[in-house]
């Protein structure tokens, strides 16, 4: 047994390129050197507390380190749940999972501390009582949490990725409104549409956070086979995602500043909030504003639709990128810690695409030798 949890650490030590020094030193565990390399080479025994202390430092669980005979040692494959699957969902999956394990390496790499997020708010909810109210009721109360203001389309995923950790990647869905979110040892991710516009991009994150918090395993069960309750759950999402981009208060003081309410006006207030008029109606209905049976009569309208895609076109801003994943790759590139052609790989560049696609996010690429630091 302890032959095969050594060389698992080592083996684990060594991909995330650290030395035994610097392995010692982040777990606190104030051995020489020699005693990490007999405990690797399976001459000493590990004490239960010193194992989760490097189990820690690695960012891998337990298991990991055991027998397959026991505990499988390769950990099961992230679960991951779809809005609306794409026809290609298997191959994009496989790629959203391989971006999840890059942004956890380059974290380890980087020394990020994940301790420093603050963890994300909890629900969990039972499909056969949760009701829409109560959809609107958590949006309300998470967005009061988030500290994400009276217009949260603008900050939300900057306070997501940055104060609580949540990974966000984007690709090529297909335009049909997909998204999907995972929980595993990577941490929490949300795959976006990249071609989608900003505004439906703001409603996907919020509906995938909504996955997220209500994330529990009991839940994933009930509706893995159920497809009635597992529409019941996207509809209870999409509540949600209404309810955080458009808040109460912040909704009846823009109608009260209405002169009168036109269409233009209704449009208008969907700008504000960076959300698609159809969004914005329905929360509209959720107040009793507006009667349910005139949302489908509205939608229906021509002249409305018009003047609403008039308004998105003119509104158009580029899709959200996830500036931490590039930043925390491209510092490890510059550490000498993966070579550039990984880089290139981890952002889906061409090595003669990468330098002018970091300039996009304000980074250059640098020679180790143009920059001098003094330490004095």
């Amino acid at each position: 047994m302890k032959d095969i949890i050594g060389r698992r650490i080592k083996e684990e030590r060594t991909r995330q390129n650290l030395t035994q020094e610097e392995l010692i030193t982040k777990a606190q565990l104030g051995w020489e050197r020699q005693t990490l390399g007999q405990i690797e080479k399976g001459d000493r025994e590990l004490k239960a507390w010193e194992l989760a202390k490097i189990a820690k430092v690695l960012h891998v669980e337990l298991p990991v380190f055991f027998p397959e005979t026991t505990t499988p040692a390769v950990p099961l494959r992230p679960v991951v749940l779809w809005r609306e699957k794409p026809e290609n969902h298997e191959r994009l999956e496989a790629e959203f999972i391989s971006l999840c394990k890059d942004f956890k390496f380059v974290e380890t790499l980087n020394s990020v501390d994940s301790s420093r997020f603050i963890v994300l708010p909890r629900k969990k909810i039972d499909l056969n009582t949760f009701t829409y109210n109560d959809a609107y009721s958590l949006a309300e109360e998470v967005r009061g949490q988030l500290g994400v203001g009276d217009y949260p389309a603008t900050s939300l995923v900057k306070i997501l990725e940055e104060k609580y950790g949540i990974k966000f990647f984007f690709n090529e869905l297909g335009g049909n409104g997909s998204a999907a979110a995972s929980a595993s040892e990577y941490g929490l991710c949300i795959l976006i549409s990249s071609s989608e516009p900003a505004w439906r991009q703001h409603f996907s994150i919020a509906h995938e956070l909504f996955h997220i918090i209500t994330w529990d395993d009991a839940l994933i069960e009930q509706i893995k086979d159920d497809q009635t309750l597992r529409s019941l759950n996207e509809k209870l999402a999409n509540a949600f995602a209404a309810g955080l981009l458009v808040p109460t208060e912040s909704l009846r003081r823009e109608i009260r500043s209405l002169a009168k309410s036109n269409a233009a006006g209704i449009v208008s207030i969907a700008r504000q909030f960076e959300v698609s008029l159809e969004a914005l109606l329905w929360r509209m209905a959720s107040f009793h504003i507006i009667r349910r049976d005139d949302v489908q009569k509205a939608l229906q309208d021509p002249g409305l639709r018009s003047l609403d895609y008039a308004s998105r076109m003119e509104s158009q801003s580029p899709y959200y990128l996830s500036n931490r994943f590039v930043r925390l790759a491209y510092l490890a590139c510059e550490n000498g810690e993966i070579s550039r052609a990984r880089l290139a790989k981890m952002l889906n560049q061409s090595l003669s695409a990468l330098a002018d696609y970091l300039k996009n996010f304000g980074l250059a690429e640098v020679s180790n030798n143009e920059i001098t630091i003094s330490n004095s």
